[in-house]
């Protein structure tokens, strides 16, 4: 059974410290909390570290302060040989910051729980399900055969991850399985009109004049086939908005019916570039992403950016052209 490793995982060990990948989202940390309150139901003893904090917006499913961002080592456990690590939303742990360096080396023992389409297997238990939704789905699931009640909390938080990681139920990976899901989460008293409220409609006053401002940058390319955007940490300065609040805007260039692929290069507020891509139909925007050590699905994917922004713009259109010449 594909379940039964991270089952006995969980039933094997005692203490859990809980990670995603850099720069969280929606899926990410409604994984790490709904994880979080279902070991404690297990009466197991739980910490949650990442490299990044947790944008704001999602602040209401960590209602007591679980999240904690891990910027030295004084912060960890005495005992943290005696923990194992549970890495969420990412399969490369390449990509979970200095919780690969200060904790993964120490641990007894780590398990991925993951959906992606792209990246390594360092763990023979590890539980990958890639045609899943997002890695809330697979929680879900790993939750019903660990035979746990989800309560409201991580009913919520499993929730948050779905919405986020489907884009409202509408991406590719959306199926009957995902519904049905989410209908038993809303049967647990999750309101999706709030859920909806604080993801999506929670932003600042900045953050339009940030959009106003990166929509300004929006070039085209292959006859008007690729959108490319740019924010630098300049802009953000600029406009007093926060990075998180930019995340949305790879969107926009997508609901135009001739735009095929959407690029968004940003930097935040450290200076550190990384690339967003988005797709439809059959471009494979995860092949790039790969290709620069990063990850992500056929339609949606990102890396880090380790060249020049005027370098790796050319290079990433360079590889797209397959999909739009003769």
């Amino acid at each position: 059974m594909v379940f039964q490793p991270a089952v006995d995982f969980i039933n094997n060990n005692d203490k859990f410290i809980l990670t995603a990948h850099e720069t969280p989202d929606g899926d990410a940390l409604g994984s790490e909390c709904a994880m979080y309150f279902a070991l404690h139901a297990l009466g197991k003893t739980v910490r949650i570290f990442n490299a990044d904090p947790m944008p704001g917006k999602f602040s209401f499913i960590d209602s007591d302060g679980i999240m904690t961002t891990l910027e030295s080592e004084n912060q960890l456990p005495f005992d943290l040989e005696d923990y194992v690590l549970i890495i969420l939303d990412t399969n490369d742990i390449k990509n979970i910051g200095q919780v690969s360096t200060m904790v993964l080396p120490r641990v007894k023992d780590s398990l991925i729980i993951d959906h992606h389409d792209s990246g390594g297997s360092v763990v023979k238990s590890n539980l990958i399900i890639r045609e899943a939704s997002s890695t809330c789905e697979i929680l879900f699931e790993l939750f019903t055969e660990l035979k746990l009640s989800i309560d409201f909390p991580a009913a919520q938080s499993l929730f948050v991850g779905i919405v986020y990681d489907t884009g409202s139920f509408i991406y590719p990976k959306t199926t009957a399985k995902t519904f049905d899901i989410a209908h038993e989460l809303v049967k647990k008293g999750v309101e999706p009109n709030y859920v909806y409220t604080k993801v999506y409609e929670s932003n600042s006053i900045s953050s339009l004049v940030l959009q106003s401002k990166v929509l300004g940058t929006l070039e085209l390319f292959m006859d008007d086939h690729i959108a490319v955007q740019t924010m630098l940490k300049s802009t953000l300065e600029e406009c007093g908005a926060f990075y998180e609040e930019a995340d949305s805007l790879i969107n926009i260039p997508l609901k135009s019916e001739q735009i095929r692929v959407s690029i968004f290069f940003k930097e935040n507020n450290t200076g550190i570039l990384r690339c967003s891509l988005r797709s439809k139909d059959n471009i494979d925007v995860s092949v790039i992403a790969q290709h620069y050590n990063g990850g992500g699905h056929k339609t949606a994917a990102g890396f880090k950016c380790k060249e020049s922004l005027d370098d790796i713009k050319s290079n990433v259109l360079k590889m797209l052209e397959k999909y739009f010449t003769a």
